[in-house]
């Protein structure tokens, strides 16, 4: 009885271990996508526009995120009238979008700046 119950803890031990380690893997994971990211590196994807919730990084201008159909959402920072224009146009109607830009990086916030956008027919 004594052995089953130390087989047992051993058991429940050894599965708490295993899923600290897939946790920090999943970290490790998401951290090196970012840094793949880098500052500058070229930006090609298309998708649908959410406007930004209040948030720190409204302050910098960024408003707007781009939610594509595979991946993380990624937030767009428009460098004209005519791209705040696109983006809002599409944000109300639901419509979707090709970005091009480079990735940048303000505050504590990690965006696209936009240097071609196109409304997708």
């Amino acid at each position: 009885m004594k052995n089953i119950l130390i087989g047992l803890i051993a058991l429940a031990l050894g599965a708490t271990l295993n899923m600290a380690d897939l946790q920090g893997a999943q970290t490790k994971s998401k951290e090196s996508k970012q840094q793949a990211e880098a500052k500058g590196e070229h930006f090609d994807m298309r998708g649908t526009v959410k406007k930004m919730e209040i948030d720190i990084c409204m302050v910098t201008g960024l408003r707007y995120w781009l939610h594509p159909k595979k991946g993380e959402d990624v937030r767009l920072k428009p460098m004209s009238k005519h791209d705040s224009q696109i983006l809002d146009d599409a944000a109300k109607n639901n419509s979707s979008i090709h970005v091009w830009g480079t990735w940048d990086e303000a505050v504590e916030c990690r965006y696209v700046q936009i240097s071609k956008i196109e409304k997708i027919k």
